[in-house]
């Protein structure tokens, strides 16, 4: 089941999303902030002041988190890396990357500029309580240094070498800056991780037992390092996986793969015209749109069956394409790892092969999935 996330905003045009998961956090920090925290350590106050206190630390502090993700953003974008979203979800924030970095230089900034922020942020907020008096007898006092003492904590984690957070792609850069393999980097950073998380698992039990491990004291945080630990190693696991992806896909290009000369079409014909007696035989078939002898978009089985079968004889194919607009064309030297992300980034399906303004071959997601299931890197259930 998949969770839908919903927009809250967007900042330097990258737009803010939430995941449900994320209220669970939210609740859960601010109850223990207000029940436990600040009770404990401003007990003059009341209740609802400590609810008070509670609610804006974790709201500043989610603030803070978009601000560590927006760091990595802008970073990317510097560098010509287009950015997606920042999404918020019951871990903190991520922003999510279209790609990976071109260059290991590229890579160790965009990765160090998150924790970067936080350290800033942190200086920001002890400033504030210095600039205000530095006392101890106000709501606010407890705040700015809870928030302070936090980004502290999460500059210094995010720095833990533990691919594929902040400090295992510092970690990795560094590794590809002096070997020159960005493969071989990426699977000592994401061992690396995974030892990590299997340190965090095994802690995590031994706090849920009853053994003071110092990262977690009690069972409850015990629970929550081996939920953190499953997390990384899930994440590390799937970047090993990815990069096993990458690696077989390098040594095929674009021309490898492309159905060549594709069949085209005016755009006035219909769908009827185009999909009878042919979806069936070949349900992957795909059609370049022709108008006054240019480009106009595909039409692919995908398109045609997205059309009821009842419109088919009033609906053209100028109508019914992914318009030429919305596609990105590769050249027969691009390599299949690269088409692959393009398509993978904007959800594409297909992608033209041009060469000198002409469409020579296209290639399909599918086909590139395939070679990854005979190379036995895909189950085959896989589509």
């Amino acid at each position: 089941m998949h969770i839908r996330t919903f927009r809250v905003g967007s900042l330097a045009g990258i737009p803010i999303l939430v995941n449900p998961s994320w209220f669970v956090l939210f609740g859960l920090t601010t109850w223990l902030l207000a029940t436990q925290f600040y009770p404990a350590a401003f007990e003059s106050a009341g209740r609802w002041t400590h609810y008070a206190m509670a609610a804006a630390s974790v709201l500043l502090f989610f603030v803070s988190i978009i601000l560590h993700e927006l760091a990595h953003a802008l970073v990317a974008k510097a560098f010509r890396i287009p950015v997606r979203s920042i999404t918020l979800f019951i871990l903190g924030g991520v922003a999510q990357i279209t790609r990976e970095a071109a260059k290991p230089v590229h890579e160790l900034l965009m990765a160090a500029a998150g924790p970067f922020a936080s350290f800033v942020l942190a200086a920001v907020f002890g400033g504030a309580w210095f600039a205000l008096g530095a006392h101890d007898t106000r709501p606010i006092d407890y705040v700015l240094v809870w928030l302070a003492l936090m980004n502290i904590i999460l500059g210094v984690f995010n720095l833990l070498p533990a691919f594929p957070m902040d400090g295992g792609r510092v970690f990795r850069s560094i590794i590809w800056l002096v070997t020159g393999n960005h493969y071989r980097a990426t699977a000592i950073a994401a061992w690396t991780g995974r030892g990590f998380a299997f340190a965090g698992i095994g802690l995590g039990l031994a706090a849920i037992v009853g053994r003071d491990v110092w990262v977690a004291e009690d069972p409850l945080s015990g629970a929550w390092l081996i939920f953190l630990g499953l997390f990384l190693e899930n994440s590390a696991r799937k970047s090993l996986e990815q990069n096993r992806l990458v690696r077989e896909l390098r040594l095929y290009r674009a021309e490898d793969v492309m159905h060549r000369d594709p069949p085209i079409v005016d755009g006035g014909q219909t769908v009827g015209s185009l999909a009878r007696g042919v979806l069936d035989l070949n349900p992957r078939v795909v059609y370049m749109v022709q108008d006054e002898g240019s480009l106009a978009g595909i039409l692919s089985g995908y398109q045609m069956r997205e059309v009821p079968p009842a419109e088919w004889d009033t609906v053209t194919a100028r109508q019914a394409m992914v318009p030429r607009s919305a596609l990105h064309a590769a050249t027969r030297e691009l390599l299949v790892s690269d088409v692959l992300l393009e398509m993978e980034t904007e959800d594409l399906l297909h992608m033209p092969v041009v060469e000198n303004g002409r469409v020579v071959g296209i290639v399909a997601r599918d086909r590139i999935l395939g070679l990854l299931r005979q190379a036995g890197l895909l189950p085959a259930r896989v589509q």
